[in-house]
């Protein structure tokens, strides 16, 4: 429901459409040329029309997605029933390459399947916990060097999911957290590595602690439904953590004053459904916070970005989104009365899709959604959306005041590249709009008792817009 959803929270707010989109329609949405571009009506009046015609094209298209459920069962049920399998696999390998590389301390070593047993019991004793992993088959090898660690090689694995009815409990045997016969293990799969390499400084007594997993490595798992996902890492992903003093890592008592993290290239492919995850990158600083007379610190994302591609078949969707916090967080933030003048939430968003799905259409076809929103004001936030599907394009621009308060205010103006618009003061209050070219009306819209958004022209044709 991402793209209903996201039409819906402009659309609707604008009062041009209902909550669901559709309706009967009065000709032809665009006007095309040769070359393909929509051709812009010589009178005003037929460019108000437009401009209704197009928002009923794209509410139309959008309103495919109703039935994304159905639309997109298999991909959905792809990514539903391996993701978890795949994540978990990445975990237990992760988890493992940590703690050979702590045990390594610095040295060059060899760990075999009879060596990470080992390993994994002596942190189940250390942190009175069942043993993780069940693993069964267990070709796995791991080789540090220094602050870096291969893994390759494959195992059955099953997962720790509780305790066993009737056992004997004796917690404060060490023996009794590591004797798996006390245990329920499930979501059984096969994890196969390949040359996963990652350089961690675990053991290094430093203030910056730099990670990287670096590029050509590759984890895939077959679960017991013999569904089969991989995740590939195309290029180098790093990481980097910011402490005041020097110590190693376990021993840091205080938060990182600043975090970054830089994914890039992972690649998620199952059956027809490939996800790559061009960037997934965010930069943090620590923050005191104060309410009252406590004061706390946390460590606070002030800059996020995501970029990535699902693919299925012949449809693709590409996501760009980047967010950044403006406050001064190198002063205190005093939380006691909540948001107020001197302390809000001061952001800018900016969410980009675009690609080829098919929606209500019977092929697959280009659409694009733009949301650029600020909020640099205590009462006050701004929106600019451009909505595009063919040759089918609008741009919103949206003004929330009294933020503030219970019930803001939101006026919406909605533009064709026509010059046509509709303007709405409170749209919550809506009753009525007219659809304008310049200063001269050439229609009105009215909400009816159906709550059907119908517009009348000034030659009285009628258009409706049905929820």
């Amino acid at each position: 429901m991402l793209f209903k959803k996201t039409l819906l929270v402009v659309m609707c707010s604008t009062v041009m459409v209902a909550c669901g989109g559709g309706g009967s329609s009065s000709g032809d949405s665009s006007t095309s040329g040769g070359n393909g571009n929509v051709v812009v009506p010589t009178s005003d009046l037929d460019k108000a029309k437009q401009l209704i015609d197009t928002t009923k094209a794209i509410i139309s298209y959008y309103d495919g997605f109703e039935d994304i459920a159905d639309n997109y069962k298999t991909p959905v049920t792809v990514i539903n029933d391996t993701a978890l399998d795949l994540s978990r696999g990445t975990g237990m390998v992760l988890l493992l390459a940590e703690l050979a590389l702590e045990d390594a301390k610095g040295q060059s070593k060899s760990y075999n399947a009879d060596a990470l047993e080992a390993l994994l019991k002596q942190e189940a004793i250390n942190n009175d916990y069942p043993i993780e992993y069940d693993l069964k088959n267990n070709t796995l090898n791991i080789q540090v060097t220094a602050g870096s660690v291969q893994v390759t090689g494959s195992t059955d694995v099953a997962y720790w999911d509780g305790f066993k009815d009737g056992i004997s409990w004796d917690w404060s045997n060490s023996q009794w957290w590591i004797n798996k016969g006390n245990f329920i293990y499930t979501n059984q799969a096969t994890v196969n590595v390949n040359n996963v390499v990652i350089e961690a400084p675990f053991v290094s007594n430093q203030k910056i602690y730099n990670f990287k997993i670096a590029k050509g490595g590759v984890i895939d798992i077959t679960n017991v439904a013999k569904q089969k996902a991989k995740f590939s890492f195309t290029e180098d992903s790093t990481a980097q953590l910011v402490y005041a003093v020097s110590n190693t890592m376990n021993n840091q008592e205080t938060l990182p004053t600043t975090a970054a993290l830089t994914l890039k290239g992972l690649v998620f492919e199952s059956a027809d459904v490939k996800a790559t995850l061009s960037e997934v990158s965010s930069e943090a600083k620590q923050a005191q916070f104060k309410n009252g007379v406590e004061t706390a610190e946390q460590l606070i994302p002030y800059k996020l970005t995501l970029k990535g591609q699902v693919a299925y078949l012949k449809e693709v969707l590409n996501l760009d989104v980047t967010f950044k916090l403006n406050n001064d967080l190198s002063k205190a933030i005093d939380m006691s009365a909540g948001e107020t003048s001197t302390s809000f939430i001061n952001a800018d968003l900016a969410v980009k899709l675009d690609g080829n799905l098919k929606g209500a259409n019977a092929a697959p076809t280009p659409f694009s959604i733009g949301i650029t929103a600020k909020r640099a004001e205590y009462t006050k936030g701004n929106a600019t959306v451009a909505l595009a599907v063919d040759k089918n394009a609008l741009d919103i621009e949206l003004t929330a005041t009294d933020i503030d308060k219970e019930s803001p205010i939101v006026s919406g103006l909605i533009k064709h590249k026509n010059g046509a618009f509709v303007q709405v003061a409170d749209v919550q209050k809506f009753t009525s709009a007219d659809v304008k070219v310049g200063s001269t009306s050439y229609g009105t819209i009215t909400k009816n008792s159906s709550d059907q958004y119908v517009t009348k022209f000034i030659d009285n044709t009628i258009t409706y817009i049905t929820p």
